[in-house]
């Protein structure tokens, strides 16, 4: 009874030289399988940018759905008057060129134009002074900021004052300076 407790299996040298080198090939090709989906997923990544480019642009020249014009007035004034003072600011030589930054409350970013404006619109009614930031560069996201605070001060006590407006934490909301 002992004997036939256990079992052993006995290979030769070259049984075991031939699942060896089966082992080794299996490897290699699921290796190479793996190196031709990376391929293809690198091939769709590039397609995948150059359509978001093509989406990117088309919502910079699309209107958004959302009447704008008639909602947030204020918001479009603060705009001008940032693209003033930007311009303003090219126009100086750069030895006499003084940069102004302030300190802004960034309340969220968001891929969808509709939806910033829409959060903007709603902190405007609140009172506060809102912005939105286009999306630029690598940052395909509109952020909606509130402020242009000369002090950090001055961004804390009004970002704590949204928080209790909004029924949110203060730590919600971030303070950048631009």
């Amino acid at each position: 009874m002992k004997n036939k407790d256990y079992r052993e299996l006995q290979l030769t040298s070259s049984q075991l030289i031939i699942i060896f080198i089966g082992i080794l090939i299996l490897g290699v090709i699921i290796f190479l399988l793996g190196v031709s989906v990376g391929k293809k997923q690198a091939q769709l990544i590039k397609k995948n940018e150059l359509s978001a480019k093509t989406i990117l642009e088309e919502v910079k020249e699309n209107k958004p759905t959302v009447p704008v014009k008639e909602t947030t007035p204020s918001i479009k004034k603060e705009l001008e008057t940032h693209e003033k003072v930007k311009k303003e600011s090219e126009k100086k030589p750069p030895a006499l060129e003084s940069k102004k930054e302030f300190y802004y409350i960034q309340v969220g970013a968001y891929k969808n134009r509709d939806s910033a404006y829409t959060t903007a619109t709603s902190i405007e009614k609140l009172g506060f002074p809102v912005i939105v930031v286009k999306p630029s560069g690598k940052n395909s996201l509109f952020r909606v900021r509130v402020g242009g605070y000369s002090s950090r001060d001055q961004a804390e006590l009004t970002k704590d004052k949204l928080a209790k407006a909004q029924e949110k934490k203060s730590s919600d909301y971030f303070i950048i300076y631009e």
